[in-house]
């Protein structure tokens, strides 16, 4: 096999990098084995096509063009090439206009996009997940309350503090995406059962911060002081929200939302 350097000329190419899409030509060279002269300038063709594929956006009727501008037959490959003015490398593109460098933020936020557009391709049901890690963690905190109110050991009022925290920093989480799963799945249907469902999940998301935060802020009111049962009936009061929650969300999934158009 013979060695052979490869400049090629691209020209009106519609080139989408990042958020950014433009048209652009360009140089570069590509360093390729073959038998023969021609052999040299379609496997040079083919890796350019292949490096360029997930780029170019033109349209069918407004072709990107390819040109060989000089190929050489070599000894050995050096580790780049001068075409007039220019030096080439055997990788990557000298474009005509360069590229403006997109901030971190952006490439972060960008990937982020194509992040969440992958999740909802795959449809992994995030809202079940969501929900069933927020419903499992409150019972559990009223739980070690109870234990707390009882043995007055300090751990378990540390572990109710701590689950009641993280089940209600979790609930906007599963509020979300179930906002995101109503608008994805069933079209946003202003059916009441929907609206039932994001009311009473503001109202578990409030009465958890409260909880939250009274015992944060006033300790005394799992003390045995004359608040406690007022304490304790906010936490219970998340209790009948969550079930009802569940089971609606019960209804909605195993029946349909044809079937529960008249649900109040």
């Amino acid at each position: 096999m013979k060695k052979f350097e490869v400049c090629i000329r691209g020209e009106n190419f519609l080139i989408k990098r990042g958020r950014t899409v433009k048209k652009n030509g360009f140089l570069a060279a590509r360093f390729v084995e073959a038998r023969d002269y021609s052999s040299a300038v379609e496997e040079a063709m083919k890796l350019l096509r292949a490096d360029l594929k997930d780029m170019v956006v033109n349209d069918k009727s407004d072709p990107p063009r390819l040109k060989v501008m000089e190929i050489n037959e070599v000894y050995y490959f050096g580790d780049k090439i001068e075409v007039g003015d220019k030096v080439l490398t055997g990788e990557g593109f000298l474009w005509d206009e360069p590229w403006e460098e997109e901030s971190r933020q952006e490439i972060i936020k960008a990937k982020l996009q194509s992040l969440l557009e992958w999740v909802r391709e795959k449809d992994f049901h995030i809202h079940s997940m969501a929900i069933h890690f927020t419903n499992g963690l409150y019972p559990v905190a009223l739980l070690f309350l109870f234990l707390y109110l009882f043995t007055k050991r300090p751990s378990f009022h540390d572990t109710y503090f701590y689950l009641i925290f993280l089940a209600t920093v979790s609930v906007p989480v599963s509020y979300i995406t179930g906002i995101i799963e109503w608008k994805r799945r069933y079209q946003k249907a202003m059916v009441p059962i929907f609206l039932v469902k994001i009311k009473l999940g503001v109202v578990v998301f409030i009465t958890g911060t409260l909880c939250t935060l009274l015992d944060y802020f006033y300790l005394p009111l799992t003390d045995g002081k004359i608040l406690t049962p007022v304490f304790v009936l906010l936490n219970l009061l998340i209790l009948p929200l969550i079930v009802y929650l569940g089971y609606i969300g019960g209804v909605i999934v195993y029946r349909g939302v044809e079937q529960v158009q008249s649900y109040k």
